[in-house]
């Protein structure tokens, strides 16, 4: 690797065996950036408009960026990217820890994959030689001990695992992918893709020397991030108690969603934040490669839930929707679930969803025992919480029904039940609130990889009046309630910047506004790796490009505005809490909405990206 790139991607075929290498160029590469800029590319090239995200003909990209592999906090993270079976639109997700770094040791840029195989199989990346191989010693186990088993057969030097869990290989479209033993790729339903290719895993031995145009700037600038930490504010926090830390702040503003949606704060939130259950179950940090945050708490206890310190504690949108959204606030059950998530390999975060609708049904008595055989389902009861994980990673008896998504629950239990399903486009909400904060309200309807909450910087961000703000064109201050315009310029700004960094496979713990790094820092980070001189508003570009095409793809796939939707619940006022009152306005909404196509220069009547925006971009090949 030279200059931070490697020039080649490998291209995986399951169903021929075929491996191939491409070497796409610098100006692919600094066009797109890496990460889910070259997914966005991949996906909109080679998947059709009635391509099914469960079929042989969807595709899986695997991507760290430009600059992955230099030692600096922030600076390892990867993407995935494919067709998702719980939306049918693009799917793009995040994880950090060392499989980034391990694909540019192992000589690649990015890695393709096609085709299915005709059983249980996975990839091995030793170096430039890449193999097919049997995985049917890891069939139908957890997470950890496939990965026990992979590692034993392959060591643990310079390895890195992502694979799917049992949840995957039985479909749930929900399921996710564990990297390693403590991140996870977990929205889109991941798992399930790789399920349907009898795809288990994919192991990466990066042995070879990373190379970068200027090493003395990037050891210079970690330095920098890393003096800047303990004045740092929120990556502070972080340090101290992972994201577990910031339930007090979020709880205590009424931005905590708890029992369904229902209200914005749960009165034991406490029992869930991380400096009150660290000196309980805290069993020490992880970090992510090169990253001086270590913000990745473990959890682990022998008393109650026995919990392992092997996949990582809860995050804070874990602890929200397993805790706070269930009236669960043991933070040891809580853990637990988590824990049962990652070793069944399910997103936390729609099963939470899920666990709310069902929890609801049962409450209004529109479920009876024998929905569930016999299951009983409860809010504030972790074992309602356990036997429904159970069943769900299992498909066993109605978890069947429940491992296909909201839709598949309403057509089983009845339409009286779809107020209780909290979703957009059929995936979950995160834990924040949109009726307390307009922006996610807004982003959560038009985002192209469905309710996110990662995908733009929160409201703070304009009542900051801060140059993170500023720099970013942001001018002036107003408070979190407001739905001006430009609240709206802050949400599709803030947009294109993180695109950016999914692009670039940063972490927004550090490099997000007002966080570690600067955008001065950023353009030096891209410098210092690749020796290209791209400027701020190269790089904006790239971030544009991204969301454009992933918005591309889901426009040729039949979308458009008029599934922008929320749920009815969030146009309900929030009934007690620090955020009572609040809700979501709809002829707010509605507006904001028609403000950001035209921000975006997307076409009015269908929110769409139009030829002439395609064509500003580079993209007049994918017209």
């Amino acid at each position: 690797m030279k200059n931070g790139r490697c020039d080649a991607i490998l291209d995986v075929n399951l169903s021929t065996g075929a491996i191939e290498t491409t070497n796409p160029g610098d100006d692919f590469l600094r066009m797109y950036c890496g990460g889910s800029g070259i997914g966005a590319y991949y996906l909109l090239k080679d998947t059709l408009p009635d391509t099914d995200p469960l079929s042989i003909n969807n595709i899986i990209i695997i991507a760290p960026g430009i600059t992955t592999g230099a030692a600096i906090s922030g600076v390892s993270r990867c993407c995935m990217t494919s067709l998702s079976p719980l939306t049918g639109m693009a799917a793009d997700s995040q994880a950090g820890g060392s499989i980034g770094p391990m694909i540019k040791r192992s000589g690649y840029d990015a890695i393709v994959i096609r085709g299915r195989a005709d059983r249980a199989s996975y990839i091995l990346v030793d170096g430039m030689k890449t193999s097919i191989l049997d995985a049917a010693e890891c069939a139908g186990k957890t997470v950890s001990a496939a990965r026990a088993a992979l590692l034993e057969k392959h060591g643990a030097k310079n390895v890195s695992i992502i694979q799917c869990g049992p949840a995957g290989e039985k479909l749930v479209r929900y399921a996710n992918v564990m990297a390693d033993g403590n991140d996870a790729f977990g929205r889109g339903g991941m798992g399930a893709v790789f399920g349907s290719k009898n795809l288990r895993a994919v192991v990466v031995i990066g042995s070879g020397e990373l190379t970068f145009a200027d090493p003395d700037g990037l050891r210079e600038l970690a330095r920098a991030g890393a003096k800047r930490i303990p004045s740092s504010g929120f990556p502070e926090t972080l340090k101290k108690y992972g994201t577990p830390g910031v339930v007090k702040f979020q709880a205590e503003a009424g931005n905590f969603a708890t029992h369904n949606y229902s209200r914005g704060w749960h009165p034991e939130y406490m029992k869930l934040d991380g400096s009150v259950f660290e000196s309980e179950i805290g069993a020490g940090a992880a970090t992510c490669f090169g990253c001086a945050v270590s913000c990745r708490k473990k959890v682990k206890t022998d008393d109650g839930y026995n919990l392992s310190d092997a996949l990582g504690g809860p995050e804070f949108e874990t602890l929200g929707m397993l805790g706070a959204n269930l009236d669960i606030t043991d933070a040891s059950a809580v853990a637990k679930a988590n824990e049962l998530c990652n070793e069944y390999g399910i997103d936390t975060i729609t099963m939470g969803c899920v666990a709310g609708y069902l929890f609801e049904c049962a409450e209004q008595g529109m479920m009876a025992p024998a929905d569930t055989g016999g299951t009983k389902l409860s809010f504030g009861d972790p074992k309602s919480l356990f036997n429904l994980i159970e069943a769900v990673a299992r498909r066993d008896g109605f978890g069947d029904t429940c491992a296909d998504g909201f839709e598949s629950m309403i057509r089983k239990y009845g339409e009286k039940t779809r107020p209780f399903a909290i979703n957009v486009k059929g995936a979950g909400l995160a834990v924040h609130l949109p009726q307390y904060k307009p922006s996610q309200a807004l982003m959560y309807a038009v985002c192209p990889i469905g309710p996110d909450h990662m995908s733009s910087e929160h409201d703070w961000l304009l009542a900051s009046a801060s140059e993170a703000s500023r720099g970013l064109g942001i001018l002036g201050q107003e408070d979190n309630p407001s739905t001006t315009p430009n609240k709206v310029r802050m949400t599709a700004y803030s947009q294109i910047y993180y695109s950016l960094l999914d692009a670039l496979s940063l972490c927004m713990f550090c490099w997000g506004p007002g966080n570690l790094f600067t955008y001065r820092d950023l353009e030096d980070l891209v410098r210092f790796a690749t020796g290209w001189d791209m400027t701020f508003w190269e790089l904006m570009k790239a971030g544009e490009r991204r969301i454009t095409m992933l918005r591309h793809v889901n426009a040729k796939r039949g979308f458009d505005k008029s599934q922008d939707l929320l749920p009815d619940r969030l146009f309900e006022k929030l009934p007690d809490g620090p955020s009572k009152g609040r809700h979501v306005d709809r002829d707010d909404f509605a507006r904001m909405k028609d403000q950001y196509y035209a921000f975006m220069g997307w076409d009015a009547q269908t929110g769409n990206p139009t030829e002439g925006k395609l064509m500003e971009l580079g993209l007049e090949w994918a017209i």
